[in-house]
């Protein structure tokens, strides 16, 4: 399967990574094929239950994007859903989630291009997993 044909969601931060102009009305980025951009105020939003829920939706993985740790402009949020990831704060992720599904992305305003790449390498990793099972 090509890269093209993999979906994935991008849950993001509106103050994370400036990624305008690359993302059309419809939440298509049109620097990453197949990939679905979903924006928050802050990361500290993203709930595990939303990760799971894309990939079990059919999404072949998620990323999530929030500020640089320690420059959140609501002070906490990107601790909060970074520690979620990790397991060390409640909700968490349940355990039969798979991670490498998973990739977080803690980026400041000017790093649109790193945004790019690490979201293309994260898809063409995605190539090397066995298609998600349906539940």
């Amino acid at each position: 399967m090509s890269d093209a044909q993999k979906t994935v969601i991008t849950l993001i931060c509106e103050r994370a990574c400036d990624i305008n102009g690359i993302v059309d009305a419809s939440g298509n980025c049109t620097e990453v094929p197949g990939m679905k951009v979903v924006k928050f105020p802050c990361s500290g939003m993203i709930q595990p239950l939303m990760i799971e829920a894309a990939i079990k939706g059919g999404a072949d993985g998620v990323v999530v994007t929030g500020c640089q740790i320690g420059d959140c402009y609501y002070r906490e949020g990107n601790r909060m859903i970074r520690e979620r990831l990790l397991g060390d704060r409640p909700p968490t992720l349940k355990k039969g989630t798979d991670r490498r599904r998973i990739l977080a992305l803690w980026l400041a305003k000017p790093q649109r291009q790193r945004f790019i790449s690490e979201s293309k390498e994260f898809i063409a990793s995605l190539n090397n997993l066995a298609a998600p099972e349906a539940k």
